[in-house]
């Protein structure tokens, strides 16, 4: 992570030193840019002994307030849940291969109408069965989408019955396979 970039996560500015491999958050005050240090918490360990433990506190103390801020979960899990927010954020846009299921993204494309109204977007992919050719299309912000899918192996065209049909976004869809056969679906 960038070192001159700070994440704001519940109100409290974080700054992520990274020293040899080793992500560390330092909570930073939101108006004085100090670091925050945590307030002396107590337990008592199995023996019964108190002792101080600073990472179990819920509180965060900055002395140019001097003022207090609340956490909603021990300073510990605080500092790995900031790690998780900014992890999540790269996870988000990462490329998914999904291994359970049957089938492996080998490319991809995607095309739009010029109004950028209508999408269509193809993925070949590399299954159980051989090579699949996956077609999705349909209108841009609506949920409703088609779904074909083209086996070339088998000589096969088909369609996910539970979104549009290819009819409610083509007029005519053909796939022509490498023995010179075809196979459509088309408004009738």
């Amino acid at each position: 992570m960038d070192a001159t970039v700070t994440i704001r996560i519940d109100d409290i500015k974080w700054w992520v030193n990274e020293i040899k491999g080793l992500r560390i958050p330092q909570p930073l005050c939101p108006e004085h840019d100090l670091r925050l240090t945590p307030v002396k918490h107590k337990v008592q360990t199995a023996y019964g002994v108190p002792v101080t433990d600073n990472e179990g506190s819920r509180r965060l103390y900055c002395a140019e307030g001097p003022h207090i801020f609340e956490l909603s979960r021990e300073f510990r899990d605080e500092k790995k849940y900031v790690i998780d927010r900014i992890d999540a954020k790269i996870f988000k846009g990462m490329k998914v291969i999904n291994l359970d299921d049957e089938a492996l993204p080998i490319a991809k494309e995607k095309i739009a109408s010029k109004d950028g109204k209508y999408f269509v977007t193809s993925q070949l992919m590399e299954s159980k069965r051989g090579l699949q050719v996956v077609i999705y299309a349909g209108e841009k912000g609506k949920p409703a989408k088609t779904q074909i899918f083209v086996e070339p192996g088998v000589k096969r065209m088909a369609f996910d019955h539970k979104d549009l049909r290819p009819t409610d976004v083509f007029v005519k869809i053909e796939a022509t396979f490498d023995d010179g056969s075809k196979q459509s679906i088309e408004q009738g």
